[in-house]
């Protein structure tokens, strides 16, 4: 045994016997004995028939209090945790090299989750001054910790801390079940875990479309509320699977507000927005696996990614036992990512990756920061930056177009006014989500109070916090000029961890905007100085199918064929 492990294991052994005679200190109650017994039986029943039991069966398995027992089957947020760690150590972790650089990235990602663990509490229980002050450290941690992965990106993507190309621990067929396994535990989570307030109130907004016509934008029954904080193609992608679970909308067309006159309204049926969710979960997943081989010719990355990605706590949901702070039971975490995961995997197609990052835009609002980014990594082709922003602008204009005919003005605004009030307004009222404690800056006073007001009018984008963002922007397109597909990945992803950062409520909780563009970028390329490759966004047609190789990885490739 080395010098290192014996003095890890001393350590452990320390802390645990610290920890012993700490626990053994504190008051606690003494029990005291009142009886010694013994366990007895009953008389059991006659069998049942084989159809007697098949029949009792069928209908337990189908009844609703059958559903407990699914949910037992899904990890609670302790399972999540460990489980987390063993994919990050059996896949990503090297053993080979303790001080390398992706190793620290994963332990601050580790720890990030770590710090996650059961800050649902805080939501159930009365703020008094011991939890205030233990909430406001929570949350100074949640936001050190995603500002240490944030510059780490960005160092990475100036193309500092060059590292040798990396091969995951496990590998081939084993490395794929792992992969596919967690994937299939996303989809039980989604499944079996009742949605988010998101969801919730996406799924209402969609079933409204259907009725209206129209967005809950200015809608009497939704407007000022969350029912019509989020994006619009988030609402139309919720509709046909509403359609398909109900063709037929079981509440009759009505008037403006069908609870005014006390009528009953019923609710769309919940099963709709999970099925949304892991529609986009699989879409990302394959394009992260695509990413991830296209980048480095080797299929094992891509199965790599998918794992690292399905087995975080980011995905899977940790916060809580029966309600979590993200991951599969929250659309508004998944989609936005997915979405705009499909989008880098166009990469190859410019025309077709500027509309799918318009469409991302729709769903989450928050990609369309990443535009300048993307448009600056395409640049050193005029042509493709043409295409790329030609798709943009037709996506966006069909989206913005849309959602500004199926809206209606509302309580004195214009439509346009109405629509930026109930979506970005929303998130960023005093009297909303601005005056929520569950963050870095909701009710703070001092600098945090002074980062958060606007400086000029009522806008939040006018706020320092939003003006430092900005300039995280503008530090992203001169980085991404000449940027590989893996560096503009960690510009994306810096991009996602700024953007959840400057929300409110929950501050920087939203890290699966971020997550699977920081994998790419950390083990799905080269982060030596090696300019920019075939691929990565200067592809000719004939290079297409083998859009976003590196030299090196191609080199590899032929020397296989070989």
């Amino acid at each position: 045994m080395s010098r290192k492990a014996v003095v890890l294991s001393g350590v452990v052994l320390l802390s645990i016997a610290a920890l012993a005679v700490w626990s053994g200190q504190v008051p606690r109650e003494r029990e005291v004995l009142r009886e010694v017994y013994s366990p007895t039986f009953g008389t059991v029943p006659q069998e049942a028939s084989i159809a007697t039991t098949i029949d009792e069966l069928r209908k337990e398995l189908g009844s609703a209090a059958n559903q407990g027992f699914l949910e037992r089957l899904v990890p609670d947020q302790a399972g999540v945790l460990w489980i987390t760690v063993l994919v990050a150590l059996a896949v990503g972790f090297d053993f080979s090299r303790g001080r390398s650089s992706r190793n620290l990235d994963l332990i601050l990602a580790l720890a990030l989750g770590l710090v996650l663990f059961d800050v649902m509490r805080f939501f159930s229980i009365r703020l008094d001054p011991v939890h205030w002050r233990l909430l406001d450290a929570v949350y100074t941690v949640v936001v050190a910790l995603n500002l240490a992965l944030l510059v780490r990106a960005l160092w990475r993507a100036a193309g500092a801390g060059a590292e040798t190309p990396w091969r995951p621990n496990l590998r081939g067929r084993p490395l794929a079940a792992v992969a596919v396994l967690l994937a299939a535990l996303n989809v039980a989570a989604a499944l079996v875990r009742a949605p988010d307030d998101a969801g919730y109130f996406i799924n209402l907004g969609a079933q409204r479309l259907r009725e209206r016509g129209r967005l809950p934008y200015g809608d009497p029954l939704l407007t000022n509320t969350p029912g019509a904080a989020y994006g619009p193609v988030l609402y139309a992608a919720h509709v046909p699977f509403q359609f398909l679970i109900e063709p037929h909308s079981p509440n009759p067309v009505s008037g403006p507000n069908p609870l005014k006159e006390g009528a009953t309204y019923f609710l769309p049926p919940l099963l709709a927005t999970k099925l949304c969710t892991i529609t986009f979960h699989l879409a990302g997943l394959l394009a992260l696996f695509v990413v991830g081989r296209r980048l480095t010719s080797e299929p094992d990355v891509g199965w790599a990614l998918v794992a690292l990605y399905c087995g975080s706590a980011f995905v899977m949901g940790i916060g809580g036992g029966k309600e979590s702070i993200g991951g599969m039971t929250f659309i508004s975490h998944i989609a936005p990512a997915a979405s705009t995961l499909v989008a880098f995997a166009c990469l190859p197609w410019p025309a077709a990756s500027g509309a799918m990052l318009a469409v991302s835009a729709g769903v989450g609002f928050y990609p369309a920061f990443m535009l300048p980014a993307w448009f600056a990594f395409f640049w050193r082709n005029r042509v493709h930056a043409i295409r790329f922003g030609v798709g943009f602008a037709v996506a966006a204009t069909i989206i913005c177009g849309s959602t500004w005919l199926l809206s209606r003005p509302a309580d004195g605004r214009g439509r346009i006014g109405t629509i930026l009030h109930d979506t970005f307004g929303h998130h960023t009222d005093p009297q909303g989500y601005g005056r929520s404690p569950y963050g870095f800056w909701g009710q703070r006073e001092g600098i945090r109070g002074w980062m958060t007001t606007p400086l000029v009018g009522e806008s939040g984008f006018s706020s320092p916090s939003y003006l430092l963002f900005f300039g995280l922007i503008g530090a992203t397109v001169w980085l991404a000029r000449n940027a590989s597909a893996s560096r503009l990945a960690l510009l994306t992803g810096a991009i996602g961890l700024a953007s959840s950062l400057v929300k409110i409520q929950p501050t920087g909780t939203y890290v699966s905007w971020a997550y699977p563009f920081l994998l790419i970028g950390i083990f799905a390329g080269f982060s030596s100085a090696r300019g920019r490759s075939a691929g990565d966004g200067e592809v000719t047609a004939r290079e297409r199918p083998r859009a976003g190789i590196s030299r090196e990885g191609r080199a590899g490739a032929a020397a296989r064929g070989r």
